[in-house]
């Protein structure tokens, strides 16, 4: 292992459509999770009146205090975030305002530990604030020009600051963009991270081999109860944790002499006897032998029906410069 643990933040604000989940329900079964950190976001419903105020969303309906919030009650973002606290005991809450008033608020009941959204990302007044009372800021970078990304390091120049790209598994070229955006974050000596609403195994092992140690998962449960959500969310967690684990002891955990070896040991392509040029390939023709000089056997169904384009002799390797 690298040492760097893999930290899961749990978001709870993305709660969509019929069947919602009750995020009070989760929240008491955090423990069940696996997850690091929890993450709200705190906003007043007149800063973006197409987004609920989330963390009302973890109160009963008609519960008092959804009144006070929408009304603009001094302290009523500060009274809902500690009652949060005090459902996740020791876990951590990162909080995500969607205002200057609300993470004014945050910061009065203690926050320490923010996430900037993409929508946040460029509001420098905010990032002033947070300089003054973050610990930690998780940073999204979706959307970000590298101006903005410069004066994110610039003004939180004290604060274990912790880029977050988002990926998409679809198209490729998005997921392959994602990861040249990572590997650049990777470059400016911050950890980084990835968000994803449901994590993919590619998405995970390409994030990871470029250095990710944090990602943040959307709690969508569709039309299941709290236990049956937490129980899904888990799957998830124990499933990065486990590709974690075992990328880093590939990519991290060997010697470079240990690599040398595992790379003698795979086999590529060669050709089995004398090939004349402009023979067309059979099966009976190639061979595996290792070391892989030649294509990775997963090649072998698109090599055979082509020709020669030189001379082979016994164990050459085949490649697509040597084919037609």
């Amino acid at each position: 292992m690298s040492g760097v643990p893999l930290d899961v933040i749990l978001s709870v604000d993305e709660w969509r459509g019929n069947g919602i989940v009750s995020a009070r329900g989760l929240l008491a079964r955090v423990a069940d999770v696996g997850a690091t950190s929890i993450k709200v976001i705190a906003c007043r419903p007149d800063q973006y009146s197409t987004r609920a105020v989330h963390v009302t969303q973890v109160f009963p309906a008609g519960d008092s205090r959804i009144a006070d919030i929408a009304a603009g009650a001094p302290g009523a973002s500060a009274a809902i975030l500690a009652d949060i606290r005090s459902m996740l005991g020791p876990l951590p809450l990162v909080v995500a305002p969607y205002d200057i008033t609300s993470c004014r608020e945050a910061a009065n009941s203690g926050i320490d530990t923010w996430q900037v959204d993409e929508a946040m990302n460029a509001n420098v007044p905010m990032l002033d604030l947070l300089a003054r009372v973050a610990r930690r800021v998780y940073f999204c970078t979706w959307g970000c020009t590298e101006r903005e990304i410069d004066a994110a390091r610039t003004i939180l120049h004290a604060t274990e600051l912790v880029f977050l790209h988002r990926v998409h598994a679809r198209p490729p070229s998005a997921l392959l963009r994602d990861c040249a955006r990572i590997a650049y974050l990777a470059g400016l000596g911050h950890r980084i991270g990835w968000q994803s609403a449901r994590p993919t195994r590619s998405q995970t092992v390409l994030a990871l081999a470029l250095g990710g140690s944090v990602v943040e998962i959307a709690a969508t449960a569709g039309g299941l109860d709290a236990g049956e959500a937490a129980t899904r969310l888990a799957g998830q967690t124990r499933m990065l944790r486990g590709l974690a684990e075992s990328s880093r002891q590939a990519l991290l955990g060997c010697s470079p002499g240990e690599l040398d070896e595992i790379d003698q040991l795979r086999p590529g392509l060669v050709a089995a006897c004398a090939i004349p040029a402009g023979t067309l390939l059979t099966p009976d023709m190639i061979a595996l032998r290792a070391p892989a000089l030649g294509l990775a056997a997963e090649h072998l169904g698109a090599t055979v029906g082509r020709r020669t384009t030189y001379d082979l002799r016994t164990d050459d390797p085949i490649t697509f410069g040597v084919v037609s």
